[in-house]
């Protein structure tokens, strides 16, 4: 897959990425490998070490707790799997296609090595890292509060 203007584009819109330099967004895409992943295809198994992200160009992805609960979907162009690779932990919630997804695969190792090359993307991602985080946690809080007002 070619690094296109429009493909850096959406990449850089990405809370991950956010605020990273365009060289430092094209060495970040020069290291993934593009994947179709099929429809019901697990891409991310909660208990298993975190070994890969995935940003999802296209498609819809699931994301369920361990014991199967549907927490949430999303479609493409988002990041899946972003902050178990950066904080090293094992996965904490499946994640599986729900239809056709087309996605670029980043190995947390190649990321790592990236990252000790260069001081300032490795701050910016531990930081949008944080935020998506952040963002996440207020909209299950919101989702909580909802559930738990209709009680």
């Amino acid at each position: 897959m070619e690094a296109t203007p429009n493909l850096l584009s959406s990449l850089k819109r990405l809370r991950l990425f956010h605020e990273l330099a365009p060289n430092q967004i094209k060495r970040i895409f020069a290291a993934c490998r593009q994947r179709t992943i099929e429809a019901g295809e697990v891409m991310c198994q909660a208990g298993q070490d975190s070994d890969r992200m995935f940003v999802v160009l296209a498609g819809t992805i699931s994301i369920s707790s361990p014991e199967g609960t549907e927490l949430a979907t999303e479609q493409g162009v988002t990041t899946t799997g972003e902050t178990g690779v950066l904080s090293g932990e094992v996965r904490c919630a499946t994640v599986r296609a729900v239809d056709e997804v087309t996605a670029l695969e980043l190995e947390r190792r190649t990321l790592l090595r990236i990252m000790q090359d260069d001081g300032s993307l490795a701050v910016r991602l531990y930081r949008n890292a944080m935020m998506l985080v952040r963002e996440k946690l207020m909209a299950t809080n919101q989702r909580l509060e909802q559930a738990l007002s209709k009680v």
